[in-house]
């Protein structure tokens, strides 16, 4: 697949004026680039990673590189309760925490919005009736300065993925007391690679998780219990903009398109509004799935909530109540610690 216009913007920032440890960056984000592009972006199954209304108050669940991208460290605990009422259905639980790497470091007085560095943990469960599913990686970024307003930041996850079937809590189609299923439990290396291009205007972020596609005895096929599967790569492209309207106001509308083989292209539409960073509410559009209402505030200088209910627009909505999602979220300032790191958040 060739590169877009937003990519060959993104190498050609990085001028090969730049320091030999630069140029090595810009090689390593080419790199990147080709890996990430070298996907397939027609077909999709969001359920490979967890779904998550709330991408845009915690992106640094679907892109790495978002890793240390604020002036703070940054904790959040999310809950998703899917499908309300109906037996079976996905919950999702996480917690994030990620830094920039200069906080960290009593001695190192930076500027603001210089090169920088940052680091954070994520940790996921998953649970969708018989099959149990958990993440748990470190993360590293770096965030090179391109210009006064620029910066390009690239990311990893490292860790490994966790995948539990119990056969106790399986209703299945057909061969229902068949000896051959059984209670499965694996445990696997894994890693996601990210780029993350911003300003204080506009953000665009790439990222592919799962990428080594590590297999699993058991997979659905049409409610089918088959004996193949694999944890597919999952792809997200993010793309926003922020819009200043007036001293205290700001617009965020954006876009999130995740793919993963065979299933059909995934597409969240959302507008959220921000009022002094004290208080936001939004709506989002999920293709041919729901329609999501978010709001949340924050508490001092440390504490924020944010919650959202998904509408389910399909044939499906008459057997369940809707999803609802929930993030608590902590903020650690470091008194007379300056951060290289800009301050752009959403």
């Amino acid at each position: 697949m060739r590169l877009t216009n937003s990519n060959i913007l993104i190498l050609r920032s990085l001028r090969p004026s730049l320091s030999p440890y630069k140029v090595a960056i810009k090689h390593l984000c080419i790199v990147i680039v080709t890996f990430l592009l070298s996907g397939n972006y027609s077909v999709l199954k969001a359920q490979q990673n967890p779904q998550l209304s709330q991408y845009l108050q915690n992106p640094y669940v679907i892109n790495p590189a978002i890793t240390g991208v604020e002036s703070y460290l940054d904790m959040a605990a999310a809950y998703r309760n899917q499908w309300t009422g109906f037996d079976g259905a996905p919950s999702t639980a996480t917690f994030t925490a990620n830094t920039p790497l200069y906080l960290l470091r009593a001695k190192m007085q930076r500027r603001e919005g210089e090169t920088h560095q940052g680091i954070g943990v994520y940790f996921y469960n998953d649970n969708t009736g018989p099959i149990k599913r958990g993440g748990y990686y470190g993360s590293y970024a770096y965030h090179l300065k391109l210009s006064t307003d620029w910066f390009l930041s690239m990311g990893t996850f490292i860790g490994a993925n966790q995948f539990r079937y119990d056969s106790n809590e399986a209703i299945l189609l057909q061969s229902p007391v068949d000896a051959l299923v059984q209670d499965f439990s694996s445990f696997d290396f894994d890693m996601s690679l990210g780029l993350y291009f911003y300003s204080r205007y506009l953000f665009v972020g790439l990222s592919a998780n799962q990428i080594f596609n590590n297999e699993i005895p058991y997979d659905f096929e049409n409610g089918i219990l088959t004996s193949n599967g694999s944890f597919k790569r999952n792809f997200n492209l993010l793309l926003g903009s922020r819009i200043q309207i007036g001293q205290e106001w700001e617009m965020v509308p954006s876009l999130l398109a995740k793919a993963v083989a065979p299933a059909p292209l995934q597409i969240d539409l959302g507008l959220k509004l921000v009022y002094d960073n004290k208080f936001w509410f939004g709506l989002a559009y999920r293709n041919q799935e729901a329609l999501t209402g978010i709001a949340g505030l924050r508490f001092g200088k440390h504490f924020l909530f944010s919650y959202s209910y998904d509408y389910i627009t399909t044939d499906f909505s008459g057997t369940q109540s809707g999803t609802h999602e929930f993030i608590l979220g902590y903020r650690i300032t470091f008194a007379n610690q300056k951060c290289a790191c800009p301050s752009y958040s959403l």
